[in-house]
Parts: C-alpha cells; sequence; structure tokens
C-alpha cells in the first residue's frame, strides 16, 4: 500500500476543521504583552494529553488531569505570567474560578475545558483582571486565531512555535496542528513546555491517550535546554473529529498516516522549542547508534544533550570530542568502550580506542554553524536515538538570572 504524502500547512491549532482560537493582554503581566490564549472547538473533543512527572506540580496540571482521565473536553485555556503553582489552596480554587467563568461564557461544562499556566512560580493568578479578559477573548475567537493563541502563551520564548501537517487517507483530508512555547526549564519527562495540539481526525480517547504517550516520548521528550523539569510541562491533544468518516484505531486503514502526522507535528514544535532556547546560538543534534535498544540509544544521546561542558563547548564552537567521550561513559548504559566511535558534524574524530588524525580547521569549520552535530557508536546493535538540545553561553545566564 502506498505511503499517504504528508504535507505542511500553515494555520497551527486552527487548520484542523472546526477550531477556533484567540489571545490577548489580560494584566497577567506588568508589560502590555498577550498573557491569554483560548483553543475552543464547534464540537465536543476526544482529549489525551502528557503531564509533568515532576513531584511539585502546578494547579491547573492538577485540575487538567482530573479532566483527561474522563476523556472529553471541548478547549484549552491558557496563560502566561503566571505559573499558578506552589500557590497552596488559593491558587487552586483561582484556577477552578477563571475556568467556571470561561465555561460560563462558552455555554460548555466547566469540567470539560482543560487549562494550562506558564510563568513565574509563588505568583498568584490575578482572578478579577482575567474574568474581565474572558469576554473579549471569546469576542476574538476565530479561524485565523492561532498565532494571537500562540503568543498569549509565551514567557522567555523569542519566537511563537506553530506548526500543521495535512495528508489523505481512506477518501478524506486529514489535519493535525498545534502551538507551542518554551525556552527555559525544557527537559520534559512526561519548560516550562506548554503544547496544545489539535486534529479533525476522528480518534477515540483511549487510541488517542496511546498516540500521545507514543510520539512525546519519540519527540519532546528528547529534546532538553537546561536539564530542568518543570511543574507545568503540558502537552494537550483534542480530536474533534470534523474530517468525518470511521474512527481511526491501532490496526485499522489512517491509524499509521495518523500517528505519523503527530509526530511530524510534534518533531516541528519540538525542534523550535530547542532552537528558541534561552541565550541559544545553536541547535545541536546527537544521535547514537549501536545500542541494543532504542532506549538505551535515546538515554545516552539525552545524557550528551544535558551535559553543560559539552553545550558550552558548542557555544564556544570548540569541537572538544574528549567532552563527548567523558560523558558517554558516565551514562548507565553498558557498552565496550573500544567500539566507541565519535563524529563531529561527520567528522570521525575518536575510534578504536583513540583519536582520529584530522586536520583541526577544516573540523572547526564544519562545528562552527548554527546547527551543528555530533554521531555516536558504541557498538553493532540495532538501536537507535536522537536527542535535541542547544548551548550554553552567557545569555541563558542573564535571562535567569533576573528571571521571576
Amino acid at each position: 500500500m502506498k505511503r499517504p504524502s504528508i504535507r505542511s500547512v500553515s494555520g497551527g491549532v486552527t487548520a484542523p476543521r472546526g477550531f477556533r482560537a484567540a489571545g490577548l493582554h489580560a494584566g497577567i503581566k506588568k508589560k502590555r504583552k498577550p498573557d491569554m490564549a483560548l483553543i475552543v472547538s464547534d464540537t465536543p473533543c476526544a482529549a489525551a494529553g502528557a503531564l509533568t512527572t515532576n513531584q511539585v506540580v502546578a494547579a491547573p496540571v492538577t485540575i487538567s488531569r482530573t479532566t483527561l482521565q474522563k476523556g472529553r473536553a471541548w478547549g484549552i485555556l491558557g496563560n502566561s505570567g503566571s505559573a499558578n503553582c506552589c500557590t497552596g489552596p488559593a491558587g487552586h480554587r483561582a484556577a477552578l474560578a477563571v475556568r467556571q467563568a470561561a465555561a460560563r461564557q462558552l455555554g460548555i461544562p466547566a469540567g470539560q475545558l482543560l487549562i494550562a499556566s506558564t510563568g513565574a512560580i509563588g505568583k498568584p493568578l490575578p482572578v478579577p483582571r482575567m474574568k474581565r479578559a474572558i469576554p473579549t477573548l471569546i469576542r476574538r475567537l476565530s479561524r485565523t486565531g492561532s498565532a494571537a493563541a500562540a503568543r498569549g502563551i509565551l514567557t522567555t520564548d523569542l519566537i511563537t512555535k506553530s506548526a500543521a501537517v495535512r495528508f489523505k487517507t481512506g477518501g478524506r483530508t486529514i489535519t493535525i496542528g498545534g502551538i507551542a512555547k518554551g525556552s527555559g526549564m525544557i527537559d520534559p519527562a512526561m519548560a516550562t513546555m506548554l503544547c496544545f495540539i489539535t486534529t479533525d481526525a476522528p480518534v477515540g480517547a483511549t487510541d488517542l491517550k496511546r498516540a500521545v504517550r507514543e510520539q512525546v516520548q519519540k519527540t519532546f521528550n528528547q529534546i532538553t535546554v537546561d536539564g530542568q523539569m518543570s511543574t507545568n510541562d503540558t502537552v494537550f491533544l483534542l480530536a474533534n473529529g470534523a474530517a468525518g468518516g470511521p474512527q481511526l484505531a491501532p490496526g485499522r486503514p489512517g491509524w499509521q498516516p495518523f500517528c505519523e502526522g503527530l509526530r511530524q507535528a510534534m518533531e516541528r514544535l519540538a525542534r523550535l522549542i530547542a532552537e528558541d532556547g534561552e541565550g541559544a546560538t545553536a541547535l545541536v543534534t546527537i544521535e547514537v547508534a549501536g545500542t541494543s535498544s532504542n532506549r538505551a540509544a535515546q538515554q545516552i544521546a539525552k545524557q550528551v544533550a544535558n551535559a553543560p561542558l559539552v553545550k558550552t563547548m558548542v557555544a564556544g564552537r570548540d569541537p572538544n570530542w574528549g567532552r563527548v567521550a567523558a560523558t558517554v561513559g558516565a551514562s548507565p548504559v553498558r557498552f565496550n568502550p573500544r567500539r566507541l566511535e565519535i563524529r563531529l558534524g561527520g567528522i570521525p574524530v575518536y575510534r578504536n580506542g583513540g583519536p582520529v588524525r584530522v586536520s583541526k580547521g577544516t573540523l572547526k569549520r564544519r562545528f562552527s554553524g548554527k546547527t551543528p552535530s555530533i554521531q555516536i557508536r558504541v557498538g553493532s546493535g540495532s538501536g537507535r536515538g536522537r536527542a535535541l538540545t542547544c548551548d550554553l553561553t552567557h545569555g541563558y545566564i542573564r535571562i535567569n538570572a533576573k528571571y521571576n
């Protein structure tokens, strides 16, 4: 069977049929920047998600976890400027109050509106301001509102993050779209990382949950900016079935194209997050091969991606492969050191237990671009893994020394 062609399209979360979005400044942030976002479907959706595994979690994470257990939602309400975390019972009540106000004016059950927050920990939500902004936010909902919603969830991000893909299967056209934010405190293990994805594919909640879990592991869980897990990491996926036709499910026609389309949309958003890391000047790809399993390869890749000495090496565009070798060796994954091979930008620098003679000028030129890469092989196994990260610069310290 010929695989359907998956192509990129514009539109973000409103690219799929039946979704509208909006964003605005409600007054959570001191500066007049967008700080609220709303995404709503014309019909109820199957809902699934992946949430932070941090033991300290924000009020919206606790509340949305309950909504996801029921597998049904109409939309997503997000805010930036306050994580609403470590705010005690008052923070929980504030999140419920804002959700209730929005749901009432939308005419939907409050328990079917997902919520997410990002910003400073310990800062309370300004509930009266947010309530006053909700009528305008709802009036602004439109089929072209994805970009405004994307701006409403930004914190230290320098760019908005949006992606959408479209493909045909079984005589129907299916679209998957998403927006995300994330620049610092990024090492999801389901930062702050928020990602809202919509699709018009007809998928049941149980199968949607499976798809999210599998594709998050392949994409968002393989990026890191600073190795810090957030209290608010959130991925939501809503499927309203507006594309029509029979439900997609594992083993049925159209399921594999749907999962691949979801992976591609998530991959593009994950790449944008890593590329926009706080103070970053380079997007680094680490590829690992030769392990006994993909999981082991991903573990090594993530260890290298999180290593400060590797990240500062990239910042200085200094191809110091010894730091990579030391980091790989510190991994809990067992391998024969004599089988270790390292390439920087595709150029062999270490193999058979020793360095490879190579022109320093050639190596430095290859490693000095904005997208350097590191390739690692630890044996002859079939396992493969990849991680995306960014360099660690003075800019990261400057941003985080004063963030509150």
